[in-house]
C-alpha cells in the first residue's frame, strides 16, 4: 500500500485517541452509576487498552517505515510541483 503524509498524520492521531480512552475509563473508575468497577474489571480494561494501544503504535510505524522505504521523506518528494 502507498502512504503519504496524511496517512502518518491519521495515524499519529489514532495514537493521541488512547488518551480520550483513558479519560473514559477514569470517568467510568470514578462515576460509574451502577457503583465502582472490581479489580479485575479494572485490569481487564487496562490489558485491553495496552493491547489496543500497541496495536496502534505497530499501525503508525508501519506507515512510518513504508513512507521511509519509498524515500517520502526526499527533499524531492517534498518540493511544491505547481
Amino acid at each position: 500500500m502507498k502512504y503519504d503524509r496524511f496517512n502518518l498524520e491519521e495515524e499519529i492521531q489514532n495514537v493521541w485517541q488512547t488518551r480520550d480512552d483513558l479519560d473514559a475509563v477514569t470517568e467510568r473508575i470514578i462515576d460509574d452509576p451502577k457503583g465502582p468497577m472490581t479489580e479485575d474489571q479494572i485490569a481487564n480494561v487496562l490489558v485491553g487498552l495496552s493491547e489496543l494501544f500497541e496495536t496502534r503504535c505497530k499501525k503508525l510505524w508501519k506507515v512510518f517505515e513504508t513512507m521511509i522505504e519509498e524515500k517520502c521523506f526526499n527533499e524531492n518528494n517534498n518540493e511544491d510541483k505547481s
